[in-house]
């Protein structure tokens, strides 16, 4: 049975936040971003700002969701070890968020390289994310 109502909701805005603090290192000039632009002939510090800040506030929100679902699989499975919880991220992580951004990214025209300058991230935001969760419980 998915588990929802004993999430701990400070441990899930505690992640959110670290979500969006290594998402916008990792897009930054600082990160990957003349990789990313590379890959994908977009360059992000170009973009209007308007449309920026709508991509970013539908970035949070899909976080958000990432998060919370996390939180809910690791309630729900009993995980209380950060090996296990690790072991849950990298599971869901390559079955979920890397295999169905196969597809995408072979549609696209992109490259392998783009597939896990991006899927890398989420391993780590997972990984870190599974590691707070599953100690914070």
């Amino acid at each position: 049975m998915l588990e929802f109502t004993t999430i701990n909701l400070w441990a899930v805005a505690a992640v959110w936040l670290v979500y969006m603090i290594i998402g916008a290192f990792w897009y930054s000039p600082a990160g990957f971003a003349k990789q990313w632009a590379k890959y994908t002939g977009v360059d992000i510090m170009k973009i209007p700002t308007q449309e920026a800040n709508r991509a970013i506030g539908f970035v949070a929100l899909s976080a958000l969701l990432q998060v919370v679902t996390l939180a809910v699989v690791l309630k729900s499975l009993n995980v209380v070890t950060v090996s296990n919880g690790l072991l849950t991220a990298i599971v869901l992580w390559l079955g979920l968020t890397t295999a169905t951004t196969v597809g995408v990214t072979m549609y696209s025209r992109r490259s392998w390289r783009y597939l896990w300058l991006n899927s890398s991230y989420f391993l780590l935001v997972m990984s870190v994310g599974s590691v707070i969760l599953t100690l914070w419980a």
